[in-house]
């Protein structure tokens, strides 16, 4: 599994499955590491998967030209990543962004008929958790939408190793 943090550079391979972790960075748990860990223990030794963490280790508050370069990062992996995970944390923050990056997301997804390839999880005391389900249900109201990070976790690896599978199909490996 290759990990590629925000902002670092990311070159696709043939074969490659991204997936990009979307969801709360300021003022939730850090939750991106326990994603990482579980898909790590599953996909260790497959360098076909990729996983954009836009959760720096320290972030550089003080440069003018960080925010520019963290959200240019995102908007960049987001729309070439395989699979858009979006995980609502609990805490301070309501996460304005990660709702607007939700409803962009799903109604690119819907219109590219590959919701199949979305994975939503909201732990329930997210202080928007009914919006998430409202603005969900709205575009694909069959959607499921679990609320436990480790719930969160199972359905990316599943997603993940569908996506490998239809890789391998496609590529004549059995």
């Amino acid at each position: 599994m290759r990990l590629i943090t925000a902002v670092e550079q990311y070159e696709k391979k043939n074969g490659d499955v991204s997936i990009f972790l979307a969801g709360g960075i300021q003022k939730t748990t850090e939750w991106q590491k326990e994603v990482i860990a579980g898909l790590q223990c599953k996909f260790d030794n497959i360098d076909r998967v990729v996983v954009f963490n836009p959760r720096r280790e320290n972030f550089p508050i003080h440069d003018p030209n960080a925010a520019q370069e963290q959200i240019a990062w995102e908007y960049e992996m987001l729309n070439i990543a395989d699979i858009f995970s979006m995980y609502f944390a609990s805490g301070e923050s309501d996460q304005p962004i990660c709702m607007y990056e939700l409803g962009k997301h799903l109604e690119r997804r819907f219109a590219n008929n590959d919701i199949d390839r979305v994975i939503i999880s909201s732990e329930p005391d997210y202080k928007r958790f009914q919006d998430v389900q409202i603005q969900t249900r709205l575009v694909c109201p069959n959607m499921i939408i679990s609320n436990s990070l480790d719930e969160h976790i199972k359905q990316i690896i599943s997603v993940i190793r569908w996506q490998l599978l239809l890789q391998n199909n496609k590529d004549g490996i059995k």
